[in-house]
């Protein structure tokens, strides 16, 4: 019984982790970095070959 628990637990934790991450607004000390860092990367990811 407290495994089941602990198991619905662990999900709805996991379930809030990503409702956080991908629908809520994030704070611009987190944004900043990622914007930054797709930039970088977006090069390397979908070549332009003229």
């Amino acid at each position: 019984m407290i495994y089941g628990f602990a198991y619905l637990g662990m999900v709805l934790a996991i379930s809030a982790g990503w409702f956080l991450l991908a629908v809520l607004k994030k704070p611009d000390f987190i944004e900043k970095p990622l914007n930054e860092m797709k930039n970088k990367i977006r090069p390397f990811l979908n070549p332009k070959d003229d």
